[in-house]
This record gives structure tokens, sequence and C-alpha cells, in this order.
């Protein structure tokens, strides 16, 4: 039994939407103000500018190979499989991780009337064990719904995803009408923490990890009714519609706030309430029934966006059984075509992610540096699909398309490089346990039948070992050997070096075909 394909234009837009609009939109204005003051308006802008560059470059491939749980296949096809496990590997962690983040997210919120499930830890709150049980049964009921069928899926998320939306306008037009002060926008200077902040806001303050919510459009390709047209929709329509939604957000908060709650500088913006910064807006304004509508949808927006990313990770999951990483017992479908065992499987290992990240900064940073890793895969892989494969029906084309993707990688990686070396070093822990997995598992009777073509992949080990040094030397968390400024300088040269290193160390046009042919098969066996 294979996949179905069940989810039309408006329903895949939506999950695009849902994935997006999550906890982000409910903190993200209060960190990307803590980080760069009003120039955060900006943050939003150059980060939704950015990930729509990167995005364009997965429009393209998704539509042209609609294959399930994508971003894991299409390395493979241009580079092999060694190659595409790194990325592979790093993001499926990463997708695996929202549905933690966000149920999160919601215990946050949920804790302020039932404080039984977190406490405080020097001075941080943590779950409970109460709360970690909790956590449990939320994450459960999300595997639940993801195990009887897309289409339902779907339906409920269409439900949920308008709920979403109309919460956060509401809360723009009341805070614009009610609360809006002009002056906040310069009283201590339009960027008081200079570029660098703004810079630093998209990956630790939620701006990143925010856009990056789109990728269900990607990883529900292979159920989808019409992938050539709905992809490029789902993609750029949610895109463009967030940029829009976060930038009138971060505006009317920052609008809204009282000026004794950046008195002694953005830097230690706090106010009463503002572990839910919007709620505790609209209570010091006196609209307490707004402050209750914010505090049911904070646990409706990030549990809708688990649930996309349940049925996301669990795609990408599949996808690396279909190439041959995972054993043969995890990949049995169910009666309405959804991969249950692997469902299961990403529901224990997202109960153990609390341990390592028990926060939701601390894990939505590694979360932007582990997913932007991993979407490295549009840029690298399109330039040389686009070689190989010149004659492949391609619905939706991105236009200069040596340029583009190098742009698109080059920002992939001044975004990774942004969240710091802190954040970068448990990432290339995280990527060599996936290896250490590897080893393990070619030692197995299924693992030795996998050709990781070591010859095609050396620049791959070459590219996180040259990104992690830089990082180390850098002057975001790192020994501030390599300044600011010529960081950027540093970065578009090993950019464009791995960029033409990766186009020389493809896969030919035969090798191609081949992976191509097997993946149709799978997709249909």
């Amino acid at each position: 039994m294979h996949l179905k394909r069940s989810i039309g234009t408006f329903s895949l837009l939506l999950g695009a939407l849902g994935g997006i609009v999550g906890s982000g939109w409910l903190l993200g204005p209060f960190f990307a103000a803590k980080c760069a003051g009003p120039a955060a308006i900006l943050a939003w802008v150059l980060g939704g500018c950015m990930m729509m560059i990167i995005a364009l470059t997965f429009a393209e491939l998704t539509s042209s190979f609609p294959f399930t749980g994508g971003a894991v296949r299409f390395l493979q096809l241009s580079h092999g499989p060694l190659v595409n496990f790194a990325m592979s590997w790093i993001g499926w962690l990463a997708s695996v991780a929202v549905a933690p983040i966000e149920t999160m997210a919601l215990l946050n919120y949920a804790a302020i009337y039932l404080p039984f499930l977190m406490h405080q830890v020097n001075g941080v709150n943590l779950l409970t064990g109460t709360g970690v049980l909790v956590a449990g049964i939320l994450l459960f009921i999300l595997c639940v719904l993801n195990s009887v069928g897309v289409k339902f899926l779907a339906k409920t998320n269409s439900a949920v995803v308008i709920l979403k939306l109309a919460v956060p306008i509401m809360t723009l037009f009341i805070l614009f009408a009610f609360a809006f002060h002009p002056h906040n926008l310069t009283a201590s200077g339009f960027a008081p923490l200079g570029i660098k902040g703004m810079l630093a806001a998209l990956p630790s303050a939620g701006v990143i990890f925010s856009f990056i919510g789109y990728s269900s459009a990607i990883q529900l390709a292979g159920e989808t009714k019409n992938p050539q047209r709905s992809i490029p929709i789902a993609i750029i329509g949610s895109l463009g519609i967030c940029i829009v939604l976060y930038v009138l957000l971060q505006l009317a908060f920052i609008g809204a706030l009282a000026p004794s709650a950046f008195a002694h500088g953005w830097g230690h913006l706090n106010f009463t309430g503002d572990a839910g910064p919007f709620a505790g807006i609209a209570v010091a304004i006196g609209l307490a029934w707004l402050a209750k509508i914010l505090f049911i949808d904070a646990a409706i927006s990030p549990y809708g966006t688990a649930l996309i990313y349940t049925a996301g990770s669990a795609r990408m999951c599949y996808a690396l059984g279909q190439a041959g990483f995972l054993p043969p017992g995890l990949m049995k479908i169910n009666r309405h075509g959804i991969p249950t065992r692997i469902v299961a499987l990403n529901f224990v290992i997202g109960l153990f992610l609390f341990l390592p990240f028990p926060t939701w900064q601390n894990m939505m940073s590694f979360l932007v540096s582990s997913f932007v890793f991993a979407y490295a895969v549009g840029p690298l892989s399109l330039i040389v699909l686009r070689k190989t494969l010149p004659t492949h029906p391609r619905p939706f084309r991105v236009p200069a398309v040596r340029i583009f993707c190098l742009l698109a990688f080059y920002l992939c990686n001044l975004i990774i490089y942004w969240t710091g070396w802190p954040i970068v070093s448990k990432m290339l822990i995280f990527i060599l346990l996936g290896y250490i997995v590897l080893a393990i598992y070619k030692k197995t009777k299924q693992g030795r039948l996998l050709n990781l073509q070591w010859n095609k992949s050396w620049w791959m080990f070459f590219y996180i070992a040259i990104m992690g040094m830089v990082t180390y030397l850098g002057s975001f968390g790192g020994k501030n050997i390599i300044t600011f400024g010529w960081d950027f300088l540093v970065l578009a040269l090993i950019s464009w070096l791995v960029f033409e290193l990766s186009i020389r160390c493809a896969l030919e046009a035969e090798e191609t075909h081949k992976q191509i042919q097997n993946a149709v098969e799978l997709s249909h066996s």
C-alpha cells in the first residue's frame, strides 16, 4: 500500500500557513524586540525574504519531483546517499522536535493558570514531572490524529488554521486602535542594538523559526492531488501572507508597549505578564477579554503547528526508509495510508528531546540551525538536476538558476552562522551521532546493501568542518577572531567554494536517472 494523494491546493496552502503561524507569533515579537529594538520590524522583512529565496528552490524541486518527504530525497538524486544522509538526518531530527517545542509553548501559557505544570530552576521555567506527563499525553494525541489519514488531517488543520489566522489579525486591529504609540519606534533610536542585533534576531528570536513552517508543503508533496500547481502556490503564498502578518504584529507589539518596559534599554525589555507577551499587553491596557482569547489561542495555535509537523516529520522519516536508511519493518503503512510505526518512533524521540533543550528559545535556536543546514539541499540539488536532467518537465522554474542557487546557499550559511557557536556546536554533535548510527546500521544485512559512494561525498565532510571552524572563530558566540563584517566575506568565499565542489562531485546523469526510477518505484510500491 502506498501513501494516498488526497490533499488539494487550498488544504496544502492552509497546511503551510498552519506550520508558520504557531508559537512564533505569540513569543517571537517579544524576543525580536529584545534583540533588535524597533529594527525587529526589518528583521521580519529580511528573514521572510531570505526564506522566500531558499523556498523557491524547493518550489521548483517539489513540483518537478513530487515525492513524499521530498527534502530527504533531492540530495540523493543529485549527490548520492552518503551526502544525502547528513542533511536528511539532522533535518528529520529538527522536524521531530517541532511538536515538542510547540507543546512546550502551549504549556508555558497554560502554567499561568495551572502552575503545577512548570517550576523555576535557576530563574528558568522548566516542566515539572506532571508537566512532562501532560506533554507526553499531548504528543500522543497528535500521533493518534496523524494515524487516521491525511485527508482527515487536512480537514482538521483547515479549521484550526482559520482560527489561528483570525486571532492575530484581530489582535492587530485592536492594538493599533487602542494602544499604538508611534514614538516608541524612535524613543531610543530605531536600531539601538545595531545591525548585528537585528541579524542575531533572525535565528535566536524565532524569526527564521516562524517562517520555516512552510516545509510541510514539501513533505506532503507525495500526497498532493496536483503537486505541480499546488506546491508553488502553497510555498510562495504562505510565505508572502506571513511576511505581511508578522511585520504588522511586530509593529503593533512595539507600538503598544509602555515606555517603562524598555526604559533600561531594549535588551532589558520586560513588563508584567511578559511570559505571554501579547496577553500581558492586553491586560496592561485594560482588555482582559482579549487576554483570555489570546490564552486560548496560545493552546490552539502551537498545537495546530505541532499537528502539521507530526505529519511532516513522519513523511521525512518514511522517505529516509525508502532511501534505504531504515529497517523495512518500520515502513508498514496502515489502512489509512499512514506509516504508523514511524509516527510512534517520532513520538518516542520527541519525548527525549525535552531533556537537552528544556526551554522554548533554547530548543528553537537549535531547530533553526538544523533546519537551515538541511535546507541547503534545495540550492545544491537544484543546480545539479538542472544540469543532469535538462529536459525534465519543470512546471515552476527559478530565474538565473546558477546565481539564484548560489545566493540561496549563501543565505543558508549566513543563518547557520548567526545562530552562534554554542548552538552550531550542538548541531555538529548530532551530525556526528548520525554518522555513528549509520556506521552501525551499515553492518546489518539491510545496511550492507547501501552503496554510499564515498568518492562523491568528501566535499560534504569539508563543508561541515569549515562551517564549524568559521562559526567557532566568528563573532556570534565564537572567539571573535573573524570579526563582524569580515565574516560576511569569509562566508561568501566558503559558500562559493563548497557550491562549486558540490557540482563537480555530483552524480552523472545516468546514475541520477537510476535514483529517480528507484524513487518512483518505491512511491508506487
